[in-house]
């Protein structure tokens, strides 16, 4: 479809495929990694108002033993550690998983290369920063901070956790007034698969410049401008005073925004700074991804400001988040459950197979995920006589107790849907094969015994029988 001016508009499904990303605006604009490979590490602002008082100050310091946070640290907190913050909504928990380092070096591309992945998190880790500024918070409050302060400390697998427990994988614990912010501050959108395909400087750009560039849609402006010496202190990148290195050095940063048509067109205006010295503005006009960016955003903004009150919590996200299911994705699997699922019962079940791996199995929560998704039918040993099933959350009536004659129902209706279809040798093959395919996503299910196993294999196939078997609602069974 084409614009008045005859630009391609982006279709719907472009604008739904762009992944949203929302993080904080007030410690995220100041720096806190170096993007150069080599080189010092100093960062220190320091602005004043019109009186000389100090009405901004910040600082960074890095550990002499852990090295400064420089390229693979940035990318670790902006598109793994954000991402996490931002899927687990507010408040942000004190105690933030993040997976394990496997998990995390493939998430940024880096193959099996945990060392690296330790080391930047630890160089995050012992970041300190002295702080002082103002903000306002997302309901309009002004609020303060003035303090030394490491945003997080680090927990590795194997090592305990504040509530005594062994973390099974990377867990931060966040610090404060970092949790502060993150649970106070105002967020802004950004689009997570582009931050993703940029160099560390080119992204960094992209979280400076994004904000105006919406901005200047918002208002219908024709361009955002931004002072080259603003950006060199919030990237803390090396400002130059001549013309030739300043363009040299924004043309690379420019070149990848230019060519993904996030910005159309880019000017600079010769002017000094407020200490005298060269400077130049740079005029941004943004280009198409900008605005397919922008609609996004602000369609799915105005969606969610139009929508009415929150919906009450499904009764069961507590069950899924206390074993460590991100809020976001327990609700995604709580919306797509089939009517009369066993949820609490493959939860169950699920405790139970992951005690017999020994924690051997490094992402448990993704492990639950597995089982609610593969919608298996566990056997009865997994409902505990007081363990309430999801009807009986929703609709604590004294016809409740039917519930669990309604899962042996539907267990023995896939048992029998299976039989009347495969010869014991074909329902063998199917057994065996299901046994494979469970030990190669979990290999740790080589440390359960047989009969637990063959119960998890034999409940994926049931879960599948059921899909196409002819199953009376729990409605149409209790009326029976």
């Amino acid at each position: 479809m084409l614009d008045d001016n005859n630009r391609l508009l982006p279709s719907p499904t472009d604008l739904e495929a762009i992944q949203i990303i929302r993080t904080e605006t007030v410690l995220s604009r100041l720096p806190v990694h170096s993007l150069s490979k080599t080189g010092d590490f100093d960062i220190v602002i320091t602005r004043r108002n019109g009186q000389g008082e100090v009405e901004l100050h910040w600082s960074v310091s890095h550990s002499a033993k852990y090295g400064p946070p420089r390229q693979l640290a940035y990318k670790l907190d902006t598109l793994v550690v954000n991402r996490r913050i931002d899927e687990v909504g507010k408040p942000v928990p004190k105690v933030l998983r993040l997976g394990s380092l496997r998990d995390i070096a493939r998430e940024l591309n880096l193959g099996g290369d945990t060392n690296q992945i330790r080391r930047a998190l630890r160089q995050n880790a012992f970041t300190g920063i002295t702080a002082k500024l103002r903000y306002r918070s997302a309901t309009g409050q002004e609020r303060r901070i003035e303090a030394d302060f490491t945003r997080y400390g680090v927990v590795f697998a194997g090592e305990k956790l504040p509530d005594g427990s062994t973390a099974a994988s990377v867990y931060l614990i966040l610090n404060e007034p970092y949790l502060e912010v993150l649970n106070q501050a105002p967020v802004r959108p950004l689009n997570y698969e582009y931050l993703k395909e940029l160099t560390p400087a080119a992204q960094r750009f992209y979280e400076i410049v994004s904000y105006r560039v919406y901005a200047a849609l918002k208002h219908n402006h024709s361009c955002a401008k931004l002072p080259y010496s603003d950006f060199c202190t919030y990237s803390a990148l090396q400002r130059y005073s001549d013309y030739d290195h300043f363009k040299k050095q924004m043309y690379k940063i420019h070149k990848p925004h230019l060519d993904a048509g996030y910005l159309e067109r880019v000017m600079y205006e010769d002017t000094r700074d407020a200490d005298g010295n060269t400077d130049w503005i740079m005029i941004y006009h943004p280009g198409p991804k900008a605005k397919q960016e922008f609609d996004a955003f602000h369609s799915r903004a105005g969606a969610t400001a139009v929508s009415a009150a929150p919906s009450p919590e499904h009764p069961l996200l507590e069950e899924l988040t206390k074993r460590g299911i991100h809020a976001a994705q327990a609700r995604k699997l709580l919306a797509g459950i089939a009517a009369g699922q066993p949820v609490l019962a493959q939860l169950r079940w699920g405790d139970i197979l992951i005690a017999r791996s020994r924690g051997r199995i490094e992402n448990p929560p993704g492990f639950y995920a597995y089982l609610i998704k593969s919608d298996m039918l566990p056997p009865a040993e997994a409902r505990e006589p007081q363990q309430r099933t999801l009807s009986e959350a929703l609709d604590p009536s004294p016809e409740q107790p039917n519930e669990q004659a309604y899962e042996e129902y539907c267990r023995q209706t896939a048992i029998d849907w299976l039989r009347e279809r495969y010869s014991a040798d074909q329902y063998r093959q199917l057994l065996e094969e299901k046994t494979k395919a469970l030990l190669k996503q979990y290999p740790a299910a080589q440390f359960w015994t047989e009969a637990h196993l063959r119960e998890a294999a034999e409940g994926m196939l049931r879960g599948e029988a059921l899909k196409q078997a002819r199953v009376l609602s729990f409605a149409e069974f209790r009326n029976n």
